[in-house]
């Protein structure tokens, strides 16, 4: 399958300066943020109390210059003692004596004799310091020694600075100092696994999952750097230690890289790089765990190099790619996805000049970089929003023209369905004369040729059509009565029969006003029905009364009741054609039809069902 590129958009000359305000603009304020929250300013009590004159042991005892920088100190293998002297006028009071950073143990001795450590052993890690509360007991008035041995399973010995003061201001400044260097590991663990948690969540939708998958595997990192700054890990051996800071940088690069990689147009085009390089370094780091001894750190240093710059390129990269596609519309997007490479750049440089140590990002930065994903998370679900509502706002549109079209549609289809019933009620009355009237008169015709036929045969073939005529008519003008006011009209017209045949009609109607409506076929039908059983009554009853009687039934029908008081003989009994008719015309509306016909008269029942 080919599928259409997406032209390019050019950015324009003009437009060149916002871009750059918006990306100056985020470096300005990030870094104006970082140094308000950690100014790069040391502990007036710890400057003030640090003991300046290290001096490293050898192994004949001799006292030298320690290697290192004028921050710290390294020794001349895995095992050292650092020794320095502090000055005391008044033993009685004390000494507190704290380690700040050391790799990985140390233990403390004053004037020849061991200390114990005042911190809990889950205090003890090289992250969070030493401290050592000496009573005056071991102390004398003037120069007292100070020896500190640092032990680790390889390499040099590291050691950061020694700091000794009377209890006191010292107590704050240590409380104060471990609590800004836990803070943000504590913050970066719980940003880290609320971030990847939520980010898996939000996964589970089809439009989040590019998204959501890159940013909690980057989240997932940084969790795993809060533990490792916390250094939850100090009571395992140095190879997974170290390994364990590996992992935490390869983790959150490829998670920022593979999000970047999706956030901007035109992506992702680096998932087989990642896959190449992320599967042969995490294997790498699985067996640097399992050694004996750490990896060189000329090779650990390497190793953080070569990530923390392939992922920035990468990121640079979608940078650059995004806004030749989307122009200023990517410039805010663009400023917080170039504070990444600021940050771990900074952050590597200021690791590798201060600590020979395996490093991930520094802890400030990591927890920079989880703020500004959340933020990038966020901003990113309120332009999906944003999409959804305008994609709603076009669904609703075509909705609304779709709704005007069936509504054209239904109003055309309710016309040509009216034009339709006029033509079949049409057919229906052309039908109806046709069958009673035409027939009739056509008898009528038939007769007046013969010159034998008797008057009297003729006028009545003329009454019937006549009458037929007319119940034709009343059905007609009964469109829109209910079924008793369509009743009533007959009501007329049956007096005027049987009034003529010298009977009697006594009328009953119980329907009220919201009785059933029918249409003039089926009226013209029961009116036809109860014509020829008044009919019958005046040919063949013989009586003086005919009861007509109306009543609702049940489910909403009518029942019609036809009874006459005579008294026909057994050869009337018979059924005939105009009986046959009545049943057959019943039937084809839907009604029960039933005659009763006894010593008392006879009783002709038609049931109408609603329609």
């Amino acid at each position: 399958m080919i599928e259409a590129e997406i032209p390019s958009t050019k950015v324009a000359p003009t437009r060149h300066w916002r871009i750059l305000f918006w990306i100056v603009g985020a470096q300005i304020a990030f870094w104006g943020l970082a140094l308000l929250v950690r100014p790069p300013v040391i502990d007036p009590v710890f400057e003030q109390n640090r003991l300046a004159n290290i001096l490293l042991e050898g192994p004949d005892g001799q006292l030298k210059q320690a290697n290192g920088r004028p921050d710290y100190y390294l020794g001349d293998g895995p095992q050292a003692r650092f020794i320095t002297t502090v000055f005391i006028d008044q033993p009685e009071r004390g000494l507190v004596v704290f380690a700040p950073r050391y790799i990985r143990s140390v233990t403390l001795s004053v004037n020849g004799k061991s200390v114990p450590s005042s911190d809990a052993p889950a205090w003890r890690g090289g992250k969070l310091g030493s401290k050592w509360v000496i009573p005056g007991g071991y102390l004398r008035n003037g120069t007292n020694s100070l020896a500190a041995d640092v032990r680790r399973e390889c390499c040099r010995a590291y050691l950061a600075d020694l700091i000794a003061a009377p209890p006191g201001a010292i107590d704050i400044a240590i409380r104060q100092w471990r609590m800004q260097s836990l803070l943000p590991a504590l913050g970066l663990m719980v940003i880290g696994l609320f971030g990847a948690c939520t980010c898996l969540l939000a996964g589970r939708n089809a439009l989040y999952r590019p998204f959501a998958n890159a940013a909690a595997l980057a989240f997932a990192g940084m969790a795993i750097g809060g533990l490792w700054q916390i250094d939850i890990l100090t009571p395992s051996s140095e190879p997974v230690y170290i390994s364990a800071g590996f992992m935490t940088l390869l983790a959150t690069m490829t998670g920022l890289v593979a999000l970047a990689d999706r956030w901007f147009s035109g992506g992702p085009q680096f998932d087989r790089a990642l896959l190449l390089f992320a599967v042969p370094s995490c294997a790498m780091i699985v067996v640097a765990a399992l050694l004996a001894e750490p990896l060189p750190r000329g090779l650990r240093d390497l190793f953080n190099i070569v990530v923390v710059l392939l992922a920035n390129s990468a990121i640079i990269g979608c940078v650059v790619r995004g806004l030749k596609r989307d122009g200023e519309a990517s410039a805010l997007d663009a400023a917080v996805f170039l504070l990444v490479p600021a940050i771990s750049l900074a952050d590597l440089i200021d690791a590798l000049q201060t600590e020979p140590l395996i490093r991930n990002i520094a802890p400030l930065g990591v927890l920079a970089l989880a703020v500004l994903l959340l933020f990038g998370i966020v901003r990113r679900a309120q332009a999906l929003s944003r999409r959804l509502e305008d994609a709603n706002a076009v669904l609703d549109a075509r909705i609304a023209e779709k709704q005007a079209e069936l509504e054209i549609t239904a109003a055309l289809l309710r016309q040509r369905e009216a034009e339709a019933a006029v033509q079949g009620e049409r057919a229906r009355i052309m039908r109806d004369m046709h069958d009673g009237m035409g027939g009739q008169l056509l008898s009528v015709l038939m007769l007046s040729r013969d010159e034998n036929s008797p008057r009297q045969i003729i006028a009545h073939t003329v009454e019937q059509a006549i009458d037929d005529l007319r119940l034709l008519i009343d059905s007609l003008d009964s469109v829109g009565d209910t079924m008793d006011i369509a009743l009533g009209q007959f009501r007329e017209r049956a007096e005027a029969k049987l009034r003529a045949a010298g009977m009697k009609l006594i009328w009953s109607n119980s329907l009220d006003g919201h009785s059933i409506m029918l249409p003039p076929g089926t009226i013209l039908t029961v009116y036809r029905i109860m014509q020829e059983a008044i009919n019958n009554a005046v040919r063949h009853s013989g009586g003086k009364v005919v009861t007509l009687s109306i009543a609702p039934s049940g489910f909403g029908g009518v029942e019609i009741a036809i009874c006459d008081d005579g008294q026909p003989g057994p050869a009337l009994w018979k059924r005939g054609r105009g009986l046959s008719n009545m049943e057959m015309r019943a039937k084809a509306i839907g009604a029960a039809f039933k005659v009763e016909t006894g010593a008392g008269g006879t009783q002709v029942l038609l049931h109408v069902p609603a329609a």
